[in-house]
């Protein structure tokens, strides 16, 4: 059965929970104690941890805005303005108006409300409530990882491990903590590791169970959530391609998750909970995002805003589209997943259910093997990236050794083949230093109004803090050139 992550009588306060500023979190708020007294038992820690999901779920976040970016500011899509509504697709943002971290914020206040709670003196099973509280840690380490790619400084006029990062808050309306500076890239992923690697001892398999325990953070999916953060994080702390590596083995050999094959590629889009599963989050028929989904922005007939970008010249040599880099044969390129819809090439098969309510997938095994292709290329084992790199195409019938070697060029095209919307292409420039190409000059709107993509070190490369942060936390520093 889907899960459903509705709310309880409890949960009412959490309409008060935003994010980190000061008049957001001001301390007296009597549903503050409310909440706290509520908690009783694990029941209730996990129905204030159920709030967490939910609002990882909505529009502004991964049920739709955040998949969308990573495309539209790459080379595979632009978005039309069909609907009207913006998507921040030009790159020419403005911190009054750009989007916004509250969201973000939001999820790591409800994390910490677990985090915080007292575990001790909770009714039920000790070891449950530790589960759950990995959990929290897990999704805590997640959103902030979100906040550092989309705001950190790393990339952006020299950065490195020294530029600023995020705040990474750690407690729920501490009065000493209402307005939290920036911590260092450096510190970040410190604490990224720190609360990952408490999430990964604290959660146990016994309580992993039924159809939809990939709708819930999982030890699979922590260890998961970690290759990912730590792949990125490689290019500022190259160190930590050898722990993206670890990581990434460790959920190939143990999480019982398996690549799908070419016969059933297709229809696993719309199965819920699919054996390639890592984490994913749930929707259902009566729990979803409708015209705000990402079936309708990708498909509706009045809101299909978001298109596969194609290239005025076809010059596939200097920027090849996504419709170039598919073998005819891929089953990924077949009429079921890309195609015309009303005249304009689309994805069609990713998020495919009318009603916009399929589950939402946020890492799948499939990323497991191209992270451990690419920590053995780093690490000098050509041999053993070829292998890794080899087994998608491979399981995809395309041939067990479709690759003729281990290149980061070729990992970044299987990337993009494999990935393609569902938001790691603009990471994947981001951390190897890359320009973005300019596929069409004229639907491609990611151009900073200057006629190509910002270059590599743009302060158009990393969001603005938005103003009501600026305003709300005295030590808020603003990202550079903004």
């Amino acid at each position: 059965m889907k899960k459903l992550f509705k709310l309880s009588i409890i949960l009412l306060s959490l309409t008060f929970v935003v994010s980190c500023t000061t008049d957001d979190l001001d301390p007296v708020l009597t549903q503050d104690k409310d909440l706290a007294s509520g908690i009783k038992n694990v029941a209730d820690l996990k129905s204030v941890l159920n709030s967490a999901y939910d609002r990882l779920s909505i529009s502004g976040y991964y049920g739709r805005d955040v998949l969308i970016w990573g495309d539209i500011w790459s080379d595979n899509a632009y978005a039309n303005g069909n609907s009207g509504r913006s998507f921040w697709n030009n790159m020419e943002y403005l911190p009054e108006s750009g989007p916004s971290w509250a969201g973000i914020y939001n999820v790591a206040a409800i994390c910490n409300i677990v985090i915080g709670a007292d575990h001790a003196n909770l009714e039920g099973n000790q070891a449950e409530i530790t589960h759950v509280v990995g959990q929290a840690h897990a999704l805590r380490a997640l959103v902030h990882y979100d906040a550092l790619r989309h705001f950190g400084q790393h990339f952006v006029n020299g950065g490195g491990p020294s530029s600023l990062g995020v705040p990474y808050v750690k407690t729920y309306k501490v009065p000493e903590n209402l307005a939290p500076p920036r911590d260092t890239v450096a510190q970040n992923y410190a604490d990224l590791q720190a609360d990952l690697t408490t999430a990964i001892g604290s959660m146990s398999p016994a309580f992993e169970t039924g159809g939809d325990k990939t709708s819930y953070m999982t030890q699979a999916g922590a260890y998961a959530i970690w290759a990912r953060v730590a792949l990125y994080g490689g290019a500022v702390v190259p160190s930590l391609y050898s722990a993206a590596g670890t990581a990434a083995k460790w959920v190939i050999d143990n999480s019982g998750a398996a690549p799908v094959t070419a016969s059933s590629y297709v229809s696993h889009w719309s199965t819920d909970n699919a054996s390639n599963s890592l984490f994913e989050l749930a929707f259902s028929s009566t729990d979803t995002r409708g015209i705000n989904g990402m079936m309708y922005i990708l498909r509706g007939q009045a809101y299909g805003d978001v298109r596969i970008l194609t290239s005025a010249t076809n010059d596939v040599t200097t920027a090849p589209d996504l419709y170039d880099v598919y073998d005819a044969n891929d089953i990924r390129f077949s009429a079921a997943m890309i195609g015309p819809e009303r005249g304009f090439p689309t994805m069609l098969g990713k998020y495919p259910t009318n009603g916009g309510y399929d589950n939402v997938g946020i890492i799948r095994i499939e990323e497991m093997h191209l992270i451990y292709a690419e920590a053995m290329l780093r690490a000098g084992d050509a041999a053993t990236a070829k292998t890794y790199l080899n087994n998608i195409p491979a399981i995809r019938g395309l041939g067990a050794d479709y690759y003729a070697s281990a290149t980061l060029a070729n990992i970044m095209l299987e990337r993009r083949k494999e990935f393609a919307f569902e938001g790691l292409r603009y990471d994947d420039f981001q951390r190897m230093g890359m320009d973005l190409p300019l596929v069409d000059v004229i639907k491609q709107r990611n151009d900073d109004k200057t006629g190509t993509p910002p270059a590599f070190g743009s302060h158009r490369r990393a969001l603005p803090i938005t103003m009501g942060e600026m305003n709300a936390n005295p030590n808020m520093v603003q990202n550079y050139g903004y």
